[in-house]
C-alpha cells in the first residue's frame, strides 16, 4: 500500500485489521480508526507491506457442543498442581496439618453452598464421581477437605485453606478444567476486559450449574503467598513525536497536553499477571489498597483482609480481597489504606449465584 498520498479521512483496507479511516497523519505513523475495532497508531512501513489476511481453520465453537462437553474439559494426565504451596502462608511444613487430621475430621462440618438445596440447571451426567466436602473449624474460613465416596471407605483427595467472605464479582464462564479424579476444578472466566483462572473451592456442590458463555456471581479471595509494600519504580522515556501529536489530537476537555519527554511511574498502578512456571491460578499483583480489616486466628495465623485494585477496565476498578497472614507480610508496619502493595497469591473462588 502506498501511504504517501493518504490524508485525514482517507479510507484504507488492512489485511489483518480490515477497513478503516485515517484520523491522523504523521511522519512515521498514521492514526487509523478501524471499523468496529477501535483506533490505533500504526507505522507507515507496516501498511506499505502487503499483509495478507490469515484464515485459520476453525474448530467448532465449544459452546455449540452438547452439555457437559461444552463446558467441562478433563485435564491431561501430565498436569501438575502444587497444593502444598498453598499452606506456606500458615505453616513451615504442611505435614504439621496432616498430623492433626485425626482430631480435626471428627469435628469438621459438611460445607454448604448455592447448589446444595436447589435443583441444578442441568442433570448430573452418569459417571461423574461422587464426593463431598468437609470444612473446619467454620464454614466461612479454615481448612477444606475433599473426600471421594468409595465402597470400602471415604478417601481423602485433598485439603486446602479457604476464605469464604471475599469480594463479589460478575464473570462470564469460559470453561471448567476438571482435575484427574473429577472432584476438583479450575474455572476460566472473563472478568471485565480481562480473563482469570481460579480454583473452585465448592466445585462438588455447584458443578451442575456451570455452562460456558453464561454469567455468574462468584466470591473471590486471593491468599497471598507473600506480600509487602511495593517498591518504587520510575522510568524516563522519550516518545515518538508522532505518538505525542496523535495523543494530543485526542485530548478531552481539561486534560493536559502530552510531551515527548515523560516519566513513567508504577505509583497507583493496578497489575494482575499469571506467574510464569506456576499453576494457572497463581498471580503476581501490584495494587493500591482501598481498605484493611484485621483478622484473628485463621488456622493459627493473624493478619489482614486487604481490598485492593488489581485491574482497571476504563474507569472501572476491579477490586480483590487479598488475605495476608503475618507470616506472609514483609512490611514492618501493617498494610495501610492508600499504600501500594505487591506480591504473589493463589486465586480461589466459588459460585454465589447464577445471573
Amino acid at each position: 500500500m502506498d501511504t504517501r498520498n493518504l490524508v485525514v479521512g482517507s479510507r484504507i483496507e488492512h489485511g489483518l485489521h480490515g477497513s478503516g479511516t485515517v484520523t491522523f497523519v504523521g511522519t512515521d505513523y498514521l492514526g487509523i480508526a478501524f471499523d468496529g475495532a477501535g483506533e490505533a497508531l500504526i507505522r507507515r512501513e507496516s501498511l506499505e507491506k502487503d499483509v495478507p489476511a490469515v484464515v485459520e481453520p476453525q474448530e467448532p465453537a465449544r459452546e455449540t457442543l452438547p452439555w457437559p462437553a461444552s463446558t467441562f474439559i478433563p485435564e491431561g494426565e501430565d498436569a501438575q498442581h502444587y497444593l502444598g504451596s498453598h499452606w506456606n502462608p500458615f505453616v513451615e511444613d504442611s505435614k504439621e496439618l496432616m498430623g492433626r487430621l485425626p482430631e480435626i475430621v471428627p469435628n469438621a462440618l459438611v460445607q454448604t453452598g448455592y447448589g446444595e438445596s436447589r435443583k441444578p440447571a442441568q442433570s448430573s451426567p452418569d459417571g461423574w464421581p461422587t464426593g463431598f466436602q468437609l470444612v473446619w473449624p467454620l464454614r466461612v474460613q479454615g481448612m477444606a477437605l475433599i473426600l471421594r465416596v468409595e465402597k470400602e471407605a471415604n478417601m481423602l483427595v485433598s485439603l486446602f485453606p479457604f476464605f469464604a467472605t471475599g469480594s463479589q464479582h460478575t464473570l462470564t464462564l469460559r470453561d471448567v478444567s476438571v482435575w484427574e479424579g473429577g472432584l476438583e476444578a479450575q474455572i476460566t472466566a472473563s472478568w471485565g476486559e480481562g480473563e482469570v483462572t481460579f480454583f473452585d473451592t465448592q466445585y462438588l456442590i455447584n458443578r451442575a450449574w456451570y455452562e460456558t458463555g453464561k454469567e455468574y456471581d462468584f466470591i473471590f479471595s486471593g491468599i497471598a503467598y507473600n506480600a509487602g509494600p511495593a517498591e518504587k519504580h520510575e522510568w524516563k522515556i522519550n516518545r515518538h513525536p508522532d505518538e505525542v501529536a496523535w495523543m494530543n489530537q485526542r485530548l478531552k476537555e481539561g486534560e493536559e497536553p502530552h510531551e515527548t519527554a515523560c516519566t513513567v511511574s508504577m505509583d497507583g498502578a493496578a497489575m494482575f499477571l499469571p506467574v510464569s512456571g506456576w499453576d494457572v491460578d497463581d498471580y503476581s499483583f501490584h495494587a493500591p489498597v482501598k481498605s484493611v480489616t484485621e483478622f484473628k486466628d485463621w488456622l493459627g495465623q493473624d493478619g489482614w483482609r486487604v481490598r485492593a485494585t488489581v485491574m482497571r477496565f476504563g474507569d472501572e476498578d476491579a477490586d480483590l480481597d487479598i488475605l495476608i497472614t503475618r507470616r506472609a507480610w514483609s512490611g514492618e508496619a501493617p498494610p495501610q489504606v492508600g499504600q501500594d502493595i505487591e506480591g504473589r497469591l493463589w486465586l480461589q473462588g466459588y459460585l454465589w449465584m447464577p445471573k
